[in-house]
């Protein structure tokens, strides 16, 4: 029976302390604006039975609520049919709201070609980050388009960030 009650008032701390966390965390943010590609830094392309398997890392540029430069990689994997799939992480060295720091992010995308151009949307999750901007988290949606010629992205996001104090 002891066992139960020293169980049962952990699980109750942990709930309170949850609960306190939530509560000082603060407001969401709305969160927009655009992540354009100015670079692939590395790029392997290989088949995997009829699919084509492309691992990149690209550079580039955020602005809008977050503003700066990031660096990502990038698994997409294309179909026979033409519709593809993305996964990946990154990060980005941001300034939200004038603070500064390393913002760490997952991101995963689904698309097909429209018209020629690669199309695509999907979620980028905000995980983690340092410095002034340490306990940042989000959740924005991404469109973008892949140009042909060049293989990079234009995309824009649109969501909720917050902050911990």
């Amino acid at each position: 029976m002891k066992r139960i009650g020293t169980v049962a008032v952990a699980a109750a701390t942990a709930l309170l302390i949850g609960l306190v966390g939530v509560a000082m965390a603060s407001p969401p943010t709305p969160a927009s604006g655009t992540i354009t590609q100015t670079g692939i830094t590395a790029i392997e392309v290989r088949m995997a039975g009829p699919n084509v398997i492309i691992e990149q890392t690209t550079v580039g540029n955020v602005s809008g609520t977050l503003n700066g430069t990031f660096e990502d990689t990038i698994r997409v994997v294309i179909h026979p049919n033409g519709g593809f799939t993305a996964l990946g992480k990154g990060s980005c060295e941001c300034t939200v709201d004038g603070l500064s720091g390393v913002v760490e992010y997952v991101v995963s995308d689904t698309g097909e070609e429209i018209n020629g151009i690669p199309t695509f949307e999907g979620r980028q999750v905000i995980t983690g980050a340092s410095g002034d901007l340490s306990g940042l988290r989000g959740a924005l949606q991404i469109e973008g388009a892949v140009d042909p010629g060049t293989l990079l992205s234009v995309i824009n996001y649109s969501g909720a960030i917050h902050t911990h104090p």
